[in-house]
Order: structure tokens, then C-alpha cells, then sequence
């Protein structure tokens, strides 16, 4: 999957999350954090910060893979 965004970023938390049949708070104890944390992350309702972004991807048993970055079939200035 493709992330550019932050929502892109807590879609796909979400979607494992749910996959797994976890609820917020239930990932958050395997993160280490609280279920706060894991909403504003989902929604991409404020900046998380990477120590905590790394703990969540862990506990979900994913990694990153950073790549070249494909041309943009959209605009990126409407960001």
C-alpha cells in the first residue's frame, strides 16, 4: 500500500487493527500507549510522534519500506 498522508497512514492502521479483531485499546496495550493515541492516529487528528508511529507498526507486526517515490497521477499541491 501506498501512504502519502496521514490519513492514508491511520486507514491502514485501522484496517489491520480491525483485521485482527482488536479493538483501540486493545492495540494500544500492546503499543504501550493509550487508546487515545491510537484514535488520533487513525483519524489523523494530530502528529504522532515516531517512537510511538514505530511502537504501533510493531505491535501490528509490520514494517515500513521506503521506496522511489511512482509520478503522482494527482496534483501534490493540493495537499
Amino acid at each position: 500500500m501506498i501512504i502519502r498522508t496521514q490519513k492514508d497512514l491511520g486507514g491502514l492502521i485501522r484496517t489491520v487493527r480491525q483485521k485482527r479483531g482488536w479493538r483501540q485499546g486493545d492495540l494500544a496495550r500492546r503499543a504501550s500507549t493509550t487508546q487515545k493515541v491510537i484514535s488520533n492516529l487513525e483519524t489523523g487528528a494530530s502528529s504522532t510522534r515516531l517512537d510511538t508511529f514505530l511502537k504501533v507498526l510493531a505491535a501490528l507486526d509490520l514494517d515500513i519500506e521506503v521506496t522511489d517515490r511512482r509520478p503522482a497521477s494527482f496534483n501534490p499541491s493540493e495537499y
